[in-house]
């Protein structure tokens, strides 16, 4: 029988017989609890209204108990607590439990949902990381914001000027030094309100590039002390932001059965519209982590943007060959996938890459 309780009581788990699995619908102050037995059977629900009573709720679980969790801000953290008293805990992607809800969006049904997609074994959990690897991902996301609102403005300032009949070529050269150009051209057609403002704007903006700058010094002062990352940045095309990125999501990479299934938990795998016996390849499917999907696939490029027609780098001839069957996009994507397929390997084991591997690594990178 289901056990529900008051309002503000909370009912220890140890009084409810047979809870084998608990999802927690996480919020800031209130948390919704439900419990199933072994059978899949709902057994307990309870609404905590506190984050005091919550902590005190998981020092109480009991042995053998897993707790269910879906991403979210706090779920981390709490899920640190949860494995520290022993208990296995799993951090479901939020955009796959959303799936297995059924009727309106509430509290209540989405510890349900959770509890259902706990039975999803398809669905790949998120690793529980540690301070560290938290810390790292906040430079990451914090930079990743300077970036996005640097590029806003610089898009701001364009259409700005364009409206006024003044049209700027693309890239940081031409706001950082024809921007300052016209503001003090007193010939061109710009209102003095409006002067006043693309001036204020280009401070920011210089001021945002300034803050990426710190932020990408110190990834790359972290990448210069791990051991791990400077084997990374063995492979072309991984620098210090793309291998502090992979430390810093701790994808646990013995978690895919080769490294075709650990590029495709990125995207970098096409679209399938297939069936019966007839198999339709589409465009990328861009699942899966897009940050480090877009810092791939731009390291990819960089490389081919090196890349000399005369090369006879058995690795160079390789990508001159992709760039000519498939464009410049197309062999970018084709290379960051690649390199992530080399990268599940290297974080397997003690090694740095090399240009041309033996033909054991290149059979064991082709799985």
């Amino acid at each position: 029988m289901k056990q529900r309780t008051t309002k503000h009581s909370v009912q220890p788990l140890s009084e409810v017989p047979g809870c084998k699995t608990v999802a927690v619908d996480l919020a800031k102050r209130v948390f919704q609890v439900a419990g199933e037995d072994a059978l899949g059977q709902v057994v307990y629900e309870q609404r905590i209204q506190s984050r005091d009573a919550f902590q005190a709720f998981l020092q109480q679980l009991p042995e053998g108990v897993t707790v269910l969790m879906e991403t979210g801000p706090g779920a981390q953290a709490w899920a640190r607590q949860v494995q520290q008293r022993g208990n296995a805990v799993r951090i479901l992607p939020a955009q796959h439990v959303g799936k297995h809800r059924s009727g309106p969006k509430n509290d209540r049904n989405d510890a349900l949902a959770i509890l259902r997609a706990g039975h999803d074994r398809r669905i790949a959990s998120v690793p529980v990381k540690n301070v560290a690897a938290l810390a790292m991902q906040a430079l990451h996301r914090a930079r990743q914001g300077y970036i996005r609102r640097r590029t806003a403005l610089s898009n701001q300032m364009r259409g700005l000027l364009l409206e006024q009949g003044i049209a700027l070529a693309k890239g940081d050269v031409a706001i950082n030094r024809r921007i300052p150009e016209i503001l003090e051209d007193a010939s061109q057609p710009i209102p003095d309100p409006l002067r006043e403002l693309i001036d204020e704007l280009l401070a920011e903006w210089r001021q945002l590039g300034e803050r990426v700058a710190i932020l990408t010094g110190r990834l790359e002062a972290q990448a210069r002390a791990d051991q791990t990352a400077q084997r990374l940045m063995s492979v072309r095309g991984v620098g210090p932001i793309i291998a502090t990125a992979l430390l810093a999501k701790q994808t646990q990479p013995e978690r895919f059965a080769n490294a075709r299934q650990f590029a495709a938990y990125f995207g970098l795998v096409p679209e399938q519209h297939s069936s019966g016996e007839k198999v339709r390849l589409g465009r990328m499917g861009k699942q899966g982590d897009g940050y480090i999907r877009s810092l791939a696939i731009q390291g990819a490029q960089a490389v081919l943007q090196q890349l000399r027609p005369d090369s006879e780098q058995p690795d160079d001839r390789r990508l001159l060959r992709w760039q000519q069957r498939l464009g410049r996009k197309g062999a970018a994507v084709r290379l960051a996938n690649r390199n992530l397929r080399i990268l599940w390997v290297l974080l397997q084991n003690e090694q740095t890459y090399h240009r041309e591997p033996n033909r054991r690594q290149e059979a064991t990178m082709n799985n």
